[in-house]
């Protein structure tokens, strides 16, 4: 897709269609455990999006676009600069 997408056009998108842009222009930023479940963000265009996927089962569960607010927080790690 050429230029920047809207948050809101994004949203709007079919499910598949998302998780293409995502996948093929969205930056990788970070991802936690928790269980069986990996959580990965993204930086998308000017927004983020969580994709939510199932190790055991090997499958995408949910996926999560946002502007900003607590889903971006569980993904700052403090790390010690030396």
């Amino acid at each position: 897709m050429e230029g920047k997408l809207s948050f809101l056009n994004f949203i709007n998108l079919q499910q598949h269609e998302q998780f293409d842009l995502v996948f093929t222009q969205g930056d990788f930023i970070n991802y936690y455990l928790k269980g069986e479940t990996r959580y990965a963000i993204y930086s998308l265009f000017t927004f983020f999006v969580e994709i939510e996927y199932n190790v055991r089962k090997n499958k995408i569960l949910d996926i999560i676009a946002f502007e900003d607010g607590r889903l971006i927080d569980r993904y700052w790690v403090l790390t010690e600069l030396n």
